[in-house]
């Protein structure tokens, strides 16, 4: 018996033995995949910790090599699908048009998609960066052309309501609307830079025979428009 039993301890003890050491072996593993990156499946490979696709990957280091940075614009949304990353670029790209007023960024993002949509490795991700592609030359255009506004009728007397409508502005920016220099309404323009609305004549309104205008001012653009408008008596 005492030798039985002497044999099993050895063999139990090789096995707790084997077992610790397979646990260590694994935890060392775990930590290698931990400390080298994500492990990536499919189509994708690892890229700043994120594992993107090809085409996303190169899309990025084109806007790179063009000085715009977008791992640092875009942050986490990086290791979404090709549309998210898309999408998210050319915003960074419009705030960046904002601050900076001008439209290198968005042109960047705009060649980097057309030469992204080469290596598409869908329809959908190609489709992704055909519409972002045409969102960032659509911001891109608004942004240069000259904002324009529109009122109906041009004479009103006080009380009476005018309709206001504007094209032009930034997408989704507030556009004050005054009749001379007073502020009647705040409106917020739509994803393609146009607003309408409805104002009423106040009774500050410059009288009967005073020169005056409507004009509508971008809160983000700066960019104004104005229309002659005649108060009546």
């Amino acid at each position: 018996m005492d030798g039985r039993d002497d044999a099993c301890k050895k063999v139990t003890g090789g096995s707790s033995r084997m077992v610790a050491l397979l646990l260590v072996q694994f935890a060392v593993s775990a930590m290698l995949v931990a400390c080298g990156g994500p492990t990536c499946t499919g189509n994708t490979r690892e890229y700043n910790g994120q594992c993107l696709s090809g085409m996303a990957i190169t899309y990025i280091e084109c806007t790179k090599e063009r000085g715009v940075d977008l791992t640092t614009k875009v942050g986490g949304k990086l290791g979404g699908t090709f549309k998210v990353v898309a999408d998210a670029s050319v915003e960074a790209a419009y705030e960046e048009q904002k601050r900076e007023n001008t439209v290198v960024a968005l042109q960047v993002v705009s060649d980097c998609l057309k030469i992204a949509e080469t290596q598409a490795d869908s329809a959908v991700d190609k489709s992704a960066a055909q519409e972002s592609r045409n969102r960032a030359d659509m911001i891109k255009q608004q942004v240069q052309e000259t904002a324009h506004i529109e009122i109906a009728p041009s004479q009103a007397q006080v009380g009476e309501s005018l309709s206001v409508s504007g094209r032009n502005f930034y997408p989704d920016e507030t556009v004050a609307i005054y009749i001379h220099a007073t502020l009647i309404k705040q409106e917020k323009a739509d994803s393609q830079g146009a607003f309408s609305t409805t104002i009423i004549v106040p009774k500050d309104a410059p009288p009967p025979g005073f020169s005056t205008v409507v004009r509508a001012s971008g809160e983000t653009s700066v960019k104004s428009a104005r229309v002659p408008f005649e108060r009546l008596p």
